[in-house]
C-alpha cells in the first residue's frame, strides 16, 4: 500500500505540472498574439483563463501519457523501482498505481465534459469580438415532428426567440401556422405571448369555411425543442457538453435525420480520452526498469513523439467522421478499441516477462 500511495502521489504531482505548464503555455503564447485587441485588465486576465481551458481540453491526455513518463524516469533516476522489484513488487503491482490514477483523471476529465468547460474557445473568442451575447443565430429554419419552424432571431443563452412562426402540417398538407413576436423557452416547452393562430380549413368547395383568424395571449408549444439543441444540430457546431450531444441525438432519431456528425462528437469526448490510458499501459512496459542497457534521453523523445502521434490520429479520425467521410465507429471507437486491445495484451502477458 505504501508502493501504491508513492508512486500514485509521484505520478499525480508530475501530471498536474505538466498539464498546468502546457495549457497555459499554449494560452501564453495566443494571448502575445491577441492582447493588443483586448482591451482591460479584467478582460486580459479572463481571455488567459478561457485559452487556458480551452489548451487543457485539448492537452488533458496527452499529460497524462508524458507525466507517465517523467514519474518512470524518476523512479528509475532514483533507483526506487529497482528497490520495488528487489522487495519483491511484480511489474502489475508497480504499474496499477499508474492505470488507476490515469482512469481517475480520464473520468474527470470526461466529467468535465457535462459543464460549460467545453465553450472556453466560444468564451475566449466573444471576449475577442466584444459581443456581449455568444451566440445569435438568425434565420433558423428548421423541421421538428409534423412542424416546420423559422426563427428569425434565436438567443439560446436566454432561452429566447424573436419573430417565430410555425407551419403546421398534416398528411403533407398545410393546416395551420402560429405567429409571434417573440417566444420563451420554459423549461420543457415554448411560451408565444400575444400569439396569432391563422387555421386553415379542409377546402371541399367555395361553400367550406375559409381562413380562421384567432389570437391568443400565451400559446404552449413545441415540447422539448431545446434552444442550444438548435443551434448546436442545425448551425452545425460542435460545442457540445455530453448532456447537450445525448440530447441532439435523441432530436435527430426522433426527426429521422442523420446522427453520424452528432455520435462523432459523443464519442471523441467520451470514449477518446482512455487512448491516454492505454497508452500509458503501453509505454510503462517499454521503458527499461535501469538507465545502464540504453539511453533513457532517446527513449523519453521516442515515446514522447509517438504520443502526439497517436494523439494526432485519433484527433484526425475525429475530424474525418465529423465531415462524414467515414463512420464515427470506425473512426475514434475503433482506433481507441486496437489501443486498448495492446495495452490488453502488454498487461497480460508482457508483465510476466
Amino acid at each position: 500500500m505504501r508502493m501504491f500511495r508513492y508512486v500514485s502521489w509521484l505520478y499525480i504531482r508530475h501530471f498536474f505540472l505538466i498539464a498546468f505548464a502546457l495549457a497555459f503555455f499554449f494560452a501564453g503564447l495566443d494571448y502575445m498574439q491577441n492582447a493588443g485587441r483586448l482591451n482591460g485588465f479584467n478582460i486580459k486576465i479572463l481571455y488567459l483563463f478561457y485559452k487556458g481551458s480551452y489548451a487543457l481540453s485539448l492537452l488533458f491526455p496527452i499529460a497524462l501519457v508524458l507525466s507517465m513518463i517523467v514519474a518512470k524516469m524518476a523512479l528509475i533516476r532514483s533507483n526506487a523501482l529497482v528497490s520495488f522489484y528487489a522487495l519483491g513488487y511484480s511489474k502489475k503491482e508497480v504499474l496499477r498505481p499508474f492505470i488507476w490514477v490515469s482512469f481517475l483523471l480520464t473520468l474527470l476529465y470526461i466529467a468535465l465534459h457535462f459543464t460549460t468547460f467545453v465553450n472556453a474557445e466560444l468564451y475566449a473568442k466573444a471576449l475577442m469580438q466584444k459581443k456581449q451575447n455568444l451566440t445569435v443565430t438568425r434565420n433558423l429554419f428548421v423541421k421538428y415532428n409534423d412542424s416546420f419552424i423559422y426563427i428569425s432571431q434565436l438567443i439560446p443563452s436566454k432561452k429566447e426567440a424573436k419573430d417565430i412562426r410555425i407551419y403546421r402540417m398534416h398528411d403533407g398538407d398545410l393546416v395551420q401556422i402560429i405567429y409571434g413576436k417573440s417566444a420563451r423557452f420554459d423549461g420543457g416547452i415554448w411560451r408565444i405571448p400575444e400569439a396569432k393562430i391563422v387555421t386553415k380549413p379542409h377546402v371541399e368547395g367555395l361553400s367550406s369555411e375559409g381562413l380562421r383568424i384567432e389570437y391568443k395571449k400565451d400559446v404552449e408549444t413545441l415540447a422539448g425543442f431545446k434552444p442550444k439543441i438548435l443551434t448546436s444540430v442545425f448551425e452545425g457546431k460542435r460545442y457540445y457538453t455530453i448532456q447537450d450531444a445525448y440530447d441532439a441525438l435523441n432530436l435527430l432519431v426522433s426527426q429521422h435525420l442523420e446522427t453520424s456528425k452528432v455520435r462523432s462528437i459523443l464519442y471523441y469526448m467520451v470514449v477518446s480520452p482512455f487512448f491516454a490510458m492505454c497508452l500509458v499501459i503501453i509505454f510503462f512496459l517499454s521503458i527499461p526498469p535501469h538507465a545502464r542497457s540504453t539511453n533513457l534521453l532517446w527513449v523519453s523523445f521516442v515515446l514522447t513523439g509517438t504520443t502526439l502521434f497517436v494523439w494526432g490520429i485519433v484527433y484526425l479520425l475525429y475530424r474525418i467522421s465529423l465531415s462524414g467521410v467515414i463512420v464515427p465507429e470506425f473512426g475514434t471507437v475503433a482506433a481507441v478499441a486496437l489501443l486498448g486491445a495492446g495495452a490488453l495484451y502488454s498487461y497480460l502477458f508482457r508483465t510476466n516477462r
